[in-house]
């Protein structure tokens, strides 16, 4: 890491705008100027390096700068392909990126015609001067390169594909309502049931109802509202609009069930159930 920065000082480019400094491109242990036309990549080649440093032009000295975001992309404009490559920071004025040759895009590498063009990329929210594009040197892939990079067939998705329709806001699928409200009569007869059952075996006396405070009757009521909002999510209520009535009616009905099992308490004290 550390010999590529020495490097980096025996490569001078041009300035621009925002300029860069000194530059190298290292493919193995070959080290080629940035600005260098058509550098040569061949089949055996296992990994590229690009390193340089962003310098202020119209400083008459050299000062380093570092904005925001700096990009590296790998491109063939004929194509419409481009790669990118984010550089590390070294030494707070040298950036540098590393890539295997094998992770860079194939498709990169099979034009025999065209030349990859090495485009940096700089961008500062604050600093309008520190924006730029810079087109600095080229790589040319090998004839071996390119034909290993050929077998390689195009995704699906870069094809024209038929267009697809979607059609939203259907309504949502219900029960018959023959069934929902065979349902519903079920569950209120087997309330009535359940409510003769208790009087039948003595569980509870209907007669004692006139001996319960009012707060008992409150209870009771809610007991039947909870019915009607089961009924009606059967058939028409939204879940969430469910949800909402069962949370408001259960915090009432836990107060009044409470004041009924007190009244129920006191009648058991008294002998009466």
């Amino acid at each position: 890491m550390y010999s590529l920065i020495t490097l980096l000082f025996t490569f001078i480019t041009f300035c621009q705008a925002i300029a860069v400094g000194k530059g190298l491109v290292r493919i193995d242990d070959q080290n080629f100027g940035l600005y260098q036309q058509n550098i040569p990549l061949n089949l055996t080649d296992t990994k590229i390096s690009f390193g340089f440093t962003l310098i202020e032009s119209k400083s008459n000295n050299e000062s380093f700068i570092n904005p925001d975001h700096v990009v590296i992309a790998l491109s063939i404009p004929e194509l419409s392909s481009e790669f990118y490559l984010y550089p590390q920071l070294l030494q707070g004025k040298v950036y540098e990126s590393n890539i295997f040759i094998k992770d860079i895009s194939p498709y990169l590498l099979q034009s025999s015609n065209s030349s990859i063009q090495i485009t940096i990329i700089t961008g500062d929210e604050l600093n309008n001067d520190y924006n730029d594009i810079i087109n600095v040197g080229t790589i040319k892939p090998s004839s071996k390169l390119i034909a290993d990079k050929s077998q390689i067939a195009k995704p699906i998705r870069f094809n024209e594909r038929d267009e697809v329709y979607f059609t939203f806001k259907e309504k949502p699928r219900m029960l018959p309502t023959l069934v929902t409200t065979q349902f519903t009569f079920i569950i209120l007869i087997l309330n009535v049931v359940l409510l003769l059952s208790w009087n039948y075996f003595d569980a509870a006396n209907a007669y004692n109802f006139t001996k319960y405070s009012p707060l008992s009757f409150l209870f009771i009521i809610s007991i039947f509202i909870f019915e009607y909002y089961f009924i009606d999510y059967f058939f028409s209520a939204s879940i969430f609009q469910s949800l909402y009535r069962f949370s408001i009616t259960g915090i009432c009905s836990i107060y009044l069930g409470s004041k009924t099992l007190r009244d129920m308490y006191k009648l058991r004290l008294s002998k009466l159930r």
